[in-house]
């Protein structure tokens, strides 16, 4: 009886979040940047996070917004730190920040961030990329721990549920979780970035994988390429064309159901030739969740968007997007790159609720 109870009311939780959903419109939300970004910043001077925070995973559960985001005070140190708000516009900082830290040995003994999460029944699960090296880079693994409550604490298990690819392969370099979605016979479906080097800043992809218990882990490979660098494992979704804005790289990239598919709101980025970088967020919807197709007026939001960086903006870019709605209100988290440490908000109207 208990079970069932629970199961009722976790059933009520998500179809209200899946009260915005679109029909089966492929177009994206039209989302307006809040006027008051940015929503969170570094901490003061002495404090776990002051030099960095970025890659903002919003969760809404019971009326509060908790909004989990990666910060450092030495750099490459990376902890997942947490913020919580009632209106999803005013955050505070938890007072037992990071909720998640390095594990000084293994395989995070260096970085333990970017956390993505999920909920399996009554316990919270949490990805995030670690790193045994000393190195602002992100690592070759990622990581899983769980809890009850979404506070803490947060116990990890002692390997990684998955690794990068071997020597040759698109993603040996580095894998960092950026959804996982639970689907609807119970099994689960995460999306990562990889990578071979992080310091060259160009095919950057994204990969799947899927699993039955969410702990084993299995990579999409297509069996039509035998070779390098896609011999182990395929992406579903690279970046563009030459001369195309996401050109150089796409990451971290939000993945959520729609009635009869997925949508995808990604960064993408394209090096120019003054050395800055230009990114901004694109959407992309798929019928599979493996093969993509990319909105014909991407980028939808960009840095000319917000009207924060209308003084900063060749310093900055728009990334790590992060997604969620309310009832008819949809909001969409980012950051805006390592120069400009902070975490903005756009919201956007829903056109038209499923029935």
């Amino acid at each position: 009886m208990k079970k069932l109870i629970f199961n009722l009311i976790l059933g009520l939780f998500i179809l209200r979040l899946s009260g915005c959903k679109q029909g089966n419109s492929p177009a994206p939300l039209k989302f307006k940047a809040y006027e008051n970004n940015p929503i969170l910043s570094p901490g003061e001077p002495g404090s776990w996070d002051e030099l960095f925070i970025s890659a903002p995973q919003i969760i809404y559960f019971e009326e509060v917004f908790y909004l989990f985001y990666m910060g450092c005070n030495v750099p490459g140190k990376m902890a997942v730190g947490l913020a919580t708000s009632s209106d999803g516009f005013h955050f505070t900082k938890f007072a037992d920040n990071p909720v998640l830290a390095p594990g000084n040995t293994g395989f995070d003994a260096y970085t333990a961030t970017a956390g993505v999460l999920v909920q399996n029944d009554s316990v919270w699960v949490m990805y995030y990329n670690g790193n045994e090296l000393a190195t602002y880079a992100p690592g070759p693994a990622i990581g899983r721990a769980t809890a009850t409550l979404l506070t803490g604490p947060w116990i990890k298990d002692k390997i990684p549920v998955l690794n990068s690819g071997s020597r040759g392969e698109w993603d040996a370099g580095f894998i960092i979780p950026s959804t996982v979605i639970r689907m609807d016979d119970e099994s689960y479906r995460m999306y990562y970035s990889g990578g071979t080097e992080i310091t060259h800043w160009e095919d950057f992809y994204i990969g799947m994988a899927s699993s039955a218990d969410g702990i084993s882990w299995k990579k999409y490979n297509d069996p039509s390429t035998k070779e390098h660098p896609f011999a182990e494992s395929d992406p579903v979704f690279m970046n563009g064309e030459a001369g195309e804005w996401d050109d150089s790289y796409v990451w971290m990239a939000n993945v959520d159901t729609l009635p009869g598919g997925y949508r995808m709101y990604f960064t993408g980025i394209s090096a120019v030739k003054n050395n800055f970088e230009t990114g901004a967020i694109g959407f992309a919807t798929s019928k599979d969740g493996i093969r993509w197709e990319r909105y014909p007026a991407n980028p939808v939001y960009t840095v000319k968007n917000d009207p924060f960086l209308t003084e900063i903006e060749k310093k900055a870019i728009i990334e790590n997007p992060s997604f969620m709605c309310i009832d008819t209100l949809s909001f969409m988290y980012y950051d805006y790159g390592s120069l400009v440490s902070s975490i903005g908000l756009a919201t956007a109207k829903m056109p038209e609720l499923v029935k």
